[in-house]
């Protein structure tokens, strides 16, 4: 269930998720890079952000999931793939996107089965080849923006959940994204916070032609104010050899709006 945002909820990240489903016994796999024991496997991931991207009249609506490692699923043992990888996915409108990390960039891993090609990085595939079921299925809760320093520094200092909102503009394009604030720094002496965290989706520089595939994995800094930086993760070389890695090495800043909610 994809619920409609209103100006006072936030995105309860703690009960949103995105769920895929892959049935081998329905369609052929396109996108695991070993033999599995089984032919249905479901999985569910936390959001960590929620991007909405307005464009051209219409909005469109984008979750990232949690990461995880490479893995086989039930066996008894060697659960680990090797090499091994950090995945997420980012999923939306009709669109998937798998991102995978290993300890270098176009490491090379084949798909499965070989005939497929290498993996890449960031696969980009259509679900309704790729998978039997694909949902974002967000929960909105209602909240109370923090309009001052003091009302802001008094709900970091309690235990409830706090939910930032970040939009601004790439071009024609409108950006607002959501995320839970898990890292933030504060100071009543200084009177001030800013919000470190992450990771989020970015919109930025194409890697294919579907809108998906604009979105990059960032982490986030503001204070509050009208701007906001992103530290973008991209293949970075090593210094002195012939290596990239995928790395939070590109630093955006951007004009923006920035909110933080007490849900």
């Amino acid at each position: 269930m994809n619920a409609t945002p209103s100006a006072s909820s936030v995105c309860d990240f703690a009960r949103s998720f995105l769920r895929f489903s892959i049935d081998f016994a329905k369609k052929k796999p396109t996108t695991v890079s070993h033999t599995t024991p089984t032919t249905l496997n479901n999985v569910r991931m936390p959001l960590e952000c929620l991007a909405t991207v307005k464009e051209g009249g219409q909005n469109r609506q984008f979750g990232l999931g949690a990461s995880c490692k490479t893995e086989r699923v039930f066996v008894d043992r060697d659960i680990w793939l090797v090499p091994n990888g950090d995945m997420c996915a980012i999923a939306g409108e009709g669109q998937f996107l798998v991102v995978t990390r290993y300890d270098r960039a176009n490491k090379g891993v084949m798909l499965h089965p070989p005939s497929l090609g290498e993996k890449p990085d960031r696969q980009c595939v259509d679900p309704a080849q790729a998978l039997d079921s694909l949902s974002l299925d967000i929960r909105r809760r209602e909240a109370e923006r923090l309009d001052s320093i003091a009302a802001t520094i008094d709900a970091l200092r309690s235990d409830r959940e706090v939910v930032s909102r970040t939009d601004y503009r790439v071009d024609q394009t409108e950006i607002s994204i959501e995320y839970p604030v898990k890292v933030v720094n504060f100071s009543e002496r200084h009177h001030y916070y800013q919000v470190d965290t992450g990771p989020v989706l970015y919109f930025g520089d194409p890697t294919g032609p579907r809108l998906i595939e604009r979105l990059h994995l960032a982490y986030i800094a503001h204070l509050g104010r009208d701007w906001a930086e992103f530290l973008v993760t991209q293949p970075t070389p090593l210094e002195n050899l012939p290596v990239s890695v995928h790395h939070f090495s590109a630093s955006r800043r951007v004009s923006a709006t920035n909110s933080l909610w007490l849900i």
